[in-house]
């Protein structure tokens, strides 16, 4: 998986964030346009308890992000070559944090008052501006992140991530597609802390943001003449129970863990079943 497909997981759980057990389930596009490089993809999103699951192609092949916030690990599936990359969280966060750290996150999120129709739910219409200090090589910078984002609020189907919304409430949350901590540290903190703010407002209904650095240096120059975008758009969605299997990786896949550096006294979580 490429890094400029990351990019729309990210913009996807910021967008996405009951008495009994629920199950939320989302269809719809996307289309990243990151580094020079636009792509278009169909995209699925099941969201059981504290775990996600997303689909989409990235030049015809499928991939599947399993994310498990009570482990607080993640697995890249390559259908193709039917292997699973096993990334730990806390160790990416640790990493993302030194580049941009959170503390210095300035976030603003406004209704416009425009509203749209996405089945039975009222989307509603906010504006976004976020920034935070961040660094590009040797150089000082910082990252801006501005768009729109469509939420449905009080609806009865929000119950189905009540245990996501916890658990993006708990110490140490972090949520980021591996291949984007690594070469956008910024950019997945940011997205991060915004689906940890925004994520008890309201579910998905799609948006567009894009990023861009600012500063004087050639890197930052360099940054601001390939802006990112991403564009999300749902067309439907459903409550109806999700099957236990399509949160575990298939039989005769093959695990390959990526293990990144800590800080002194880091323990990596437990592995992913």
């Amino acid at each position: 998986m490429t890094p400029v497909r990351g990019l729309a997981l990210a913009a996807i759980l910021t967008f996405a964030a009951v008495p009994a057990r629920a199950d939320l389930a989302l269809a719809g596009y996307s289309v990243i346009d990151a580094f020079g490089t636009p792509l278009s993809s169909q995209e699925r999103i099941w969201v059981r308890g504290t775990t996600v699951r997303r689909d989409f192609t990235d030049r015809g092949r499928a991939i599947t992000h399993l994310f498990d916030l009570a482990t607080r690990q993640a697995m890249i599936v390559d259908h193709f070559t039917r292997t699973a990359e096993v990334h730990d969280l806390a160790a990416l966060d640790a990493a993302t944090e030194a580049s941009a750290p959170t503390g210095r996150l300035k976030l603003s999120f406004e209704p416009t008052g425009a509203t749209r129709p996405l089945q039975k739910w009222t989307c509603r219409e906010h504006v976004l501006e976020a920034s935070v200090p961040t660094r590009l090589g040797n150089e000082e910078t910082v990252f801006h992140l501005s768009g729109r984002i469509w939420l449905a609020q009080g609806v009865p189907e929000q119950a189905a991530v009540r245990e996501l919304v916890e658990a993006t409430a708990r110490p140490g949350f972090f949520l980021a597609v591996p291949a984007v901590a690594r070469i956008a540290p910024a950019y997945a903190q940011v997205m991060s802390e915004i689906l940890r703010k925004l994520a008890p407002q309201g579910l998905p209904c799609g948006g567009e943001v894009a990023g861009r650095h600012e500063g004087n240096g050639p890197m930052a120059n360099l940054a601001r003449k390939l802006p990112s975008r991403v564009s999300l758009e749902f067309r439907e969605f459903s409550a109806e129970p999700l099957k236990p299997e399509l949160f575990v990786l298939p039989a005769g896949y093959q695990k390959v863990a990526v293990r990144l550096p800590g800080p002194p006294g880091f323990v990596p979580a437990a592995p992913m079943r």
